[in-house]
């Protein structure tokens, strides 16, 4: 009832300002979200100039909160709004940021986890800090009479990510295992995953082993892809490792396959499920 939400380039200052007005109803403030406005970014002068005005004259009852995916810091409302400590970067945490703070959340149950178990966690569970949590409590339940968690406990407790059965099924292709790729994908459908997240999940992996392998061949070691890539350092080895089981005249093939099954499963021409199965048998030969 209090809270206004208003995203695009389309949102006008003045829209912006109304809603900002508005006194709350049976509370003490109301938030006003502006997402993806592009005041923080040139083009949008005029409007970026009277919003940096407003921010003076703002409401003691209003709170407004920007949500931007790309700003120029020589920006005026940025620099305004940078001045009044307000300005938060909000980027995705680095491994060794994750992998400690993985530990901090173990500590806070009476366990302990070393860095080669929590970068196995990270591997199945992937990098959500959310899922993580949930299964950080998930584990702590589990070995309720250890101190220390370990890689069986991972197997035995943590529900994988979809990246990491994606990981599993292009190792199994590259090792010519038709029968473990099917497998893992008809598991995938079984869990109600839509075949079109599938193929886009594989031609993502594939793109990011296409990107390692050729940086690699071109000396650049893991940490250097890592960097450049920006990719954690775990990710970026199981990559070097999986690129190896096929050339880069393979992986250029695969991804324009995947292309065309996505557009053909689009534009109604095949079935998705039934063009997938296809594709990795092609490439599990």
């Amino acid at each position: 009832m209090n809270t206004d939400i208003l995203e695009g380039k389309g949102i006008s200052a003045n829209q912006i300002i109304e809603s900002a007005e508005i006194l709350p109803f049976m509370a003490e403030k109301r938030l006003v979200i502006v997402k993806n406005s592009g005041l923080f970014t040139v083009g949008r002068k005029n409007d970026t100039e009277i919003i940096c005005n407003f921010i003076n004259k703002i409401p003691d009852t209003t709170c407004i909160v920007f949500v931007e995916d790309h700003v120029d810091k020589r920006n005026k409302l940025f620099k305004k709004i940078n001045s009044m400590n307000c300005a938060v970067t909000l980027e995705t945490p680095k491994e060794s940021d994750l992998i400690t703070w993985i530990k901090r959340e173990f500590k806070k149950n009476n366990k302990d986890i070393d860095n080669k178990t929590s970068i196995y966690m990270l591997r199945i569970v992937g990098t959500s800090m959310e899922n993580l949590s949930n299964e950080i409590k998930k584990l702590s339940s589990y070995a309720k009479d250890k101190n220390e968690i370990n890689l069986k406990d991972i197997e035995d407790v943590c529900t994988k990510s979809l990246e990491a059965h994606i990981f599993d099924l292009l190792k199994a292709m590259g090792y010519k295992k038709i029968d473990k790729a099917l497998e893992i994908y008809s598991n995938l459908i079984f869990l109600k995953e839509p075949p079109i997240r599938i193929l886009t999940m594989i031609t993502r992996q594939i793109r990011l082993i296409l990107q390692v392998k050729y940086l690699y061949e071109q000396g650049f070691n893991a940490k250097q892809i890592s960097t450049n890539l920006k990719q954690p350092f775990f990710v970026v080895n199981d990559c070097i490792k999986q690129s190896k089981l096929f050339t880069i005249k393979k992986l250029k093939m695969a991804m324009k396959d995947c292309l065309e099954i996505d557009i053909a499963s689009k534009t109604g021409k095949i079935d998705p499920q039934i063009a997938i199965e296809m594709f990795l048998i092609k490439y599990s030969k």
